[in-house]
C-alpha cells in the first residue's frame, strides 16, 4: 500500500464518518434489532427495491416467520404469499432455501462468517458482507451502489469500475478501509452517505464528514461523473425451452452451419407447449459476448412426448455434444431449479 493511500486511508477511517452517522442514521428495524435473522432477511429485501416499499411489510413478514426453521417449516408457497407486492420473486425462493440450508446444515442459526454465508442460495459478496459486519461484528468491508460511489469519488478514481479490475480495487478499498472497532456501523454510514449526501446528481459535498480528505474535491467539476459509467451495450434477449420427457431424455437440435455458433447443439429456441406439458421451472443468466450482451430467458417443461424432427437423448449426450457455454450454463441452472434430470 502506498503513502499516499495510507494517508487516505486515515482520513478515511476518522471518528468523523461515524460521528455523522450517529447523528444522521435512519432509524430502521433492521438496525435497531440487527438479529443475524433480521438483517439477513432485510438485506435480500432490500436488493432492487427501496426502502420506503419494505418498511411497512418487514414487521409483519418478520412475524410469520422470526426464524428459518419458522420460515422452512411454512414452506415456500407461504413464502411467496408473504413476500407479494414487493417483486422479484426468486429473492423469496432464494430466502426460503437459505432457511432450508440453515436449518439442515447450521442448526437453524446463520453463520457469522462473510465466507461462509456466500455459500447460501442466492448470498453474495455484499450480502455476506453486511450480515456478518452488521450483525456479528466481523471487520469485512462491502461495496454496492452507494458506496461504489462514495469510494470512487474520495479516491479520485475516474476509470469506469464495473469490471473486474474495478471490482477488485473497489472491495479492496472497502475492506482495507473499514473501522475495526465499528465495521457494521461504518459500513451502513458509507450506504447511508451515498444515498444522503454523495448522491450520484447535485452531491452536497460541504455536508460530507469526509469532504476535507476527499480527492474528489480536488476535482469538483468532474465529481458528478465519477465514477464514470462503463460503455453502454447493446442487449440480445433469446429464449431457450428444456423439454424432458418420462425417460428424462431432452430434445435439442443442431445449429446451421453458418452464423453464431454454427454446427453446435442447442435448445429448442421456439415451442407451445401442449395441455399436457407441465412447467418445472424457469431461469435467467447474462453472458457478456465480444460487442452485446446475451440475456438468456429458460423454461423447463415435462412432456409426454419430445416433437418430431428433434435429437434427443439423456442429459449427458447433450452435454457431450458441446453446446454454446452460455447455454450450457442456462441447463445447469434450469437442473438447478427444475430438480431434472
Amino acid at each position: 500500500m502506498s503513502a499516499s493511500t495510507q494517508e487516505l486511508q486515515q482520513d478515511f477511517k476518522s471518528d468523523a464518518l461515524l460521528a455523522w452517522y450517529d447523528d444522521h442514521r435512519r432509524r430502521l428495524p433492521w438496525r435497531e434489532e440487527p438479529s443475524p435473522w433480521r438483517v439477513l432477511v432485510s438485506e435480500l429485501m432490500l436488493q432492487q427495491t427501496q426502502v420506503r416499499t419494505v418498511l411497512p411489510r418487514y414487521e409483519t413478514f418478520m412475524e410469520l416467520f422470526p426464524s428459518p426453521a419458522a420460515m422452512a417449516e411454512a414452506g415456500e408457497e407461504a413464502v411467496l404469499g408473504a413476500w407479494a407486492g414487493l417483486g422479484y420473486y426468486r429473492r423469496a425462493r432464494a430466502l426460503f432455501a437459505i432457511s432450508q440450508r440453515l436449518v439442515q446444515d447450521f442448526s437453524g442459526e446463520v453463520p457469522g462468517d462473510a465466507k461462509t454465508l456466500e455459500q447460501l442460495p442466492g448470498v453474495g459478496a455484499y450480502t455476506a458482507g453486511a450480515v456478518a459486519s452488521i450483525a456479528f461484528g466481523q471487520v469485512v468491508g462491502l461495496v454496492d451502489g452507494n458506496v461504489e460511489r462514495v469510494l470512487a469519488r474520495f479516491m479520485g478514481e475516474g476509470s469506469p469500475l464495473r469490471n473486474a479490475a474495478g471490482q477488485r480495487l473497489l472491495w479492496n478499498w472497502a475492506n482495507n478501509f473499514v473501522d475495526d472497532k465499528r465495521p457494521g456501523d461504518h459500513n451502513q454510514a458509507l450506504m447511508e452517505l451515498g444515498a444522503r449526501v454523495c448522491r450520484p446528481v447535485s452531491p452536497r459535498c460541504g455536508e460530507c464528514p469526509l469532504h476535507g480528505g476527499c480527492q474528489g474535491d480536488e476535482k469538483w467539476s468532474e465529481i458528478p461523473n465519477l465514477p464514470k459509467r462503463p460503455e453502454v451495450v447493446p442487449v440480445v434477449e433469446e429464449n431457450r425451452y428444456l423439454l424432458v420427457d418420462g425417460s428424462d431424455h431432452v430434445a435439442w437440435r443442431r445449429r446451421p452451419e453458418t452464423g453464431l455458433y454454427s454446427k453446435m447443439v442447442d435448445l429448442p429456441e421456439e415451442w407451445t407447449p401442449g395441455v399436457d406439458a407441465i412447467l418445472l421451472g424457469e431461469a435467467l443468466i447474462e453472458r457478456r459476448l465480444s460487442h452485446r450482451l446475451l440475456r438468456l430467458k429458460g423454461r423447463a417443461f415435462r412432456v409426454q412426448s419430445l416433437p418430431s424432427g428433434w435429437e434427443s437423448g439423456p442429459v449427458d449426450d447433450f452435454l457431450h455434444a458441446g453446446p454454446p457455454k452460455a447455454v450450457a450454463l442456462l441447463f445447469e441452472e434450469l437442473r438447478t431449479h427444475s430438480e431434472v434430470c
